[in-house]
């Protein structure tokens, strides 16, 4: 397999899965690849231009590694520093600088098995002008990226820390509307519901995540989603909306009917 600064880690892991030890020796910050549980959520979204950042090692080192295995890589452009990996926005240096940031650590709702997402969101809403928001985590949150990118907010993320990740958040535009023509979330009535499961009887698969711990629900939910064939429906039993799921659907082109049933009931019909 040949592979560029944009092979995804999770396409190296596929071809050969001793690529997780071989990037893990080029940078200890990388032993979270052998936690499964992080490996779901953040291999599909990672290239390797982007594990270069996150490692602050060499591009390079991360090809020599890889070839030693069997990859065949291209040539490494020396690229400026500035151009090769993402800058901090001058909004977010501006309120470190001046020290207007708050501050959320959401290990220990995690811990707790709980959902941080609508802590984070609510926080981002409560932010004033020109302070940032700091979100404390064991990864890097990227599916929370792009909802926050969506709502006009930049971000930044710092790994120089060897057990935490801290990611900066400040809102510099408008939220973007949807296109409704694009729309791919739809919230219906359980009679709805129950027509739309009834339909596609035939070609439904079932998955029940209620009794998971975060994240497995979403990192379960889309290891389901990458062997769903055209013609086929996942149906899954979920305690609660997943909004960190919700971006990732739309990203490999999936639809979502949701149905709520009760606080800790929810209906979920997924298919393309």
């Amino acid at each position: 397999m040949k592979v560029s600064s944009e092979t995804k880690i999770s396409a190296l892991i596929r071809e050969n899965p001793a690529a997780i030890e071989a990037i893990i020796s080029v940078s200890p910050r990388f032993s979270k690849l052998r936690n499964p549980l992080l490996r779901g959520i953040l291999a599909s979204r990672t290239s390797l231009d982007d594990a270069a950042r996150i490692g602050k090692c060499e591009i390079g080192l991360l090809f020599k590694a890889l070839e030693a295995i069997g990859f065949e890589t291209g040539t490494v452009l020396n690229m400026p520093e500035e151009i090769s990996h993402k800058a901090v926005h001058p909004a977010i240096q501006e309120a470190i600088r001046r020290s207007r940031v708050t501050s959320l650590d959401v290990r220990p709702t995690l811990d707790r098995g709980g959902d941080p997402f609508n802590e984070i969101i609510g926080e981002l809403a409560l932010l004033p002008e020109g302070f940032a928001l700091q979100v404390i985590n064991s990864f890097e949150p990227t599916p929370l990226i792009n909802i926050a990118r969506n709502k006009g907010f930049e971000s930044w993320v710092d790994s120089h820390y060897d057990d935490e990740v801290h990611t900066y958040f400040i809102k510099v535009g408008d939220e973007k509307e949807e296109n409704p023509q694009d729309e791919w979330v739809f919230e219906i009535s359980f009679q709805e519901h129950e027509k739309r499961l009834s339909d596609r009887m035939n070609d439904i698969r079932y998955l029940d995540v209620r009794d998971l711990e975060m994240p497995l629900p979403m990192i379960t939910i889309l290891k389901e989603l990458e062997d769903l064939d055209e013609k086929s429906a996942l149906y899954v039993h979920h305690k609660k909306i997943p909004r960190y799921l919700l971006p990732e659907l739309r990203d490999r082109n999936f639809r979502v009917w949701i149905t709520t049933i009760d606080d800790e009931n929810v209906k979920l019909l997924i298919h393309r």
